[in-house]
This record gives C-alpha cells, structure tokens and sequence, in this order.
C-alpha cells in the first residue's frame, strides 16, 4: 500500500470515526429533549446534595465481591434506569452510554466479533464503581443532558486508554 493510500485509508476512518460520533450525538440529543424528570430522594421531593443522591442509591457498601452485585444493580443501574431515557425509540441512546460505563467497569474490555467481552462489570472493582457513581451522580444532579453523561463516560475511558485500538 502507497503513502497516499495509508492516508486515504486513515482520512477515511477517521471520518467514518467522526460520523459515528455525530450520529450518537444526535441519538442522544433526541433523547435528552423528554421532559418533566426530577431528582427524589425523600418524600418531599427534595435533593440536598450529591452524596444523598449516592446514599439514596447505594447506602454503605463494602468492597466485598458478594456485594458488588448489588452495587451494581443497587447503585448504577438504579440510577441509570431512573434517569436515562425510557422506550424503544431511545433504546440506541440506552446502549451506547451502558457500552462505555461496561468498558470502564471492566477495565477497557469490549465486545469482541461473537458478542462476549470476557469480564462481568458487576464484579468490577469497588473504586471502580464508585468512580462512575461518582459521574452518574454529578450528572444527574448538574444537567441530566445525555450526550454529556456519553462523553464524560467516553472521556474517561479514551482518557485511561481503552479507546485506542
């Protein structure tokens, strides 16, 4: 293969990079217009801070391997579910932001060609988990805005190098 044709082959990645980043961009700017959404943590409906929106969610979890099962639904996938998009027309938006909280959670492991990523994210580290709950929450608390939660998710993984194949 000839110079020019290595750079026309990575121009072209690199585009096809860049209209797969525009297109979930618009997913989860589609998603991010529904309305109406609020934080409870109390039957008053009042949030107070961003550590009773990780208290509501996880109480005090040890890192014990039996309980990070919990953690996992108890915790991340409660507020994801709470606060991402519902229905099928959103389903798009859902995956992509779940696919990098998995990446992190498993340490930069994807999905290879038959589907199996070979690391559970329920089994994840405890500081792991507790660093995207960390994200999870200041994003639920500042903006809510779906396509910021993909990019801070995206960031922190091209940031710890799992991105760079």
């Amino acid at each position: 293969m000839s110079e020019e044709q290595k750079k026309i082959s990575e121009e072209q990645k690199r585009l096809e990079k860049e209209k797969r980043r525009r297109e979930i961009e618009e997913i989860l700017s589609e998603a991010n217009s529904k309305t109406g959404e609020q934080l409870v943590l109390d039957e008053l409906g009042s949030v107070k801070s961003q550590n009773e929106l990780k208290e509501f969610a996880l109480g005090h979890i040890p890192d014990d391997p039996e309980e990070k099962y919990n953690v996992y639904y108890k915790g991340i996938e409660k507020l994801l579910k709470k606060f991402l998009p519902e229905g099928e027309k959103y389903k798009s938006a859902r995956e992509v932001i779940r696919e990098e909280k998995k990446i992190f959670l498993t340490r930069g492991k994807k999905l290879n060609e038959k589907g199996i990523r070979g690391a559970d994210s329920r089994m994840a580290y405890i500081q792991d988990m507790e660093e995207i709950m960390n994200l999870i929450t200041k994003w639920a608390f500042d903006s809510r805005n779906y396509f910021e939660l993909y990019s801070l998710l995206r960031d922190k993984n091209e940031e710890l190098g799992y991105h760079n194949d």
